[in-house]
């Protein structure tokens, strides 16, 4: 576990019993998107369309599953404009460093490995902008478990404060790399 994701889940241990899940959640998710954009990205032609729909699929069901292990109640169309806040925040916020990734993809027997590293990464990093979120946001409610004293705003708001940077990004690699060896 990174330093940024620790820090993290004790903000959140503050409001919730089951934090500590978190972060398997997080990285079995990551895990799972990047052995599909692997077996997808086999296939010529792929490659992209498989890093989308692996990444935006498992970012979708991780974050149900974190309000599930939180004990959060979200409105779907609350989750889908956290969702695309989430993934907003990454590229804003790292768009230049994962561009170098994806170009990495177009080299031949390194683009499998380089994509599916993105796609872990993506989703790893998605995961740390809505826990972070979810610890501000916590912060702020007088009901951390539904959140209904604050406004799709303020909760896109929210999500536009929190910055990612090169570090955070290595952290995912990190993980990515530890759990590559297992």
């Amino acid at each position: 576990m990174g330093p940024q994701m620790k820090a993290i889940i004790y903000e959140l241990s503050k409001h919730y019993a089951n934090a500590h899940g978190t972060e398997k959640i997080i990285v079995n998710c990551a895990l799972a998107a990047a052995g599909a954009d692997a077996v997808g990205g086999i296939f010529p032609g792929l490659a992209v369309p498989a890093t989308i729909a692996s990444c935006f699929g498992a970012i979708w069901v991780m974050y149900g599953k974190l309000c599930s292990e939180l004990g959060i109640s979200l409105k779907e169309n609350v989750l889908k404009l956290l969702a695309r806040a989430a993934l907003a925040n990454i590229a804003a916020n790292l768009g230049g460093a994962l561009l170098v990734g994806v170009a990495g993809m177009f080299v031949p027997a390194a683009s499998v490995v380089a994509s599916a590293a993105i796609c872990f990464a993506t989703v790893y990093l998605a995961g740390i902008v809505f826990l972070s979120m979810i610890s501000k946001m916590a912060e702020k409610s007088s009901d951390p478990h539904m959140f209904s004293d604050i406004s799709s705003e303020e909760m896109e708001q929210t999500v536009n404060d929190i910055k990612l940077s090169k570090k955070d990004l290595k952290e995912a690699k990190g993980v990515y790399n530890q759990h590559k060896k297992q």
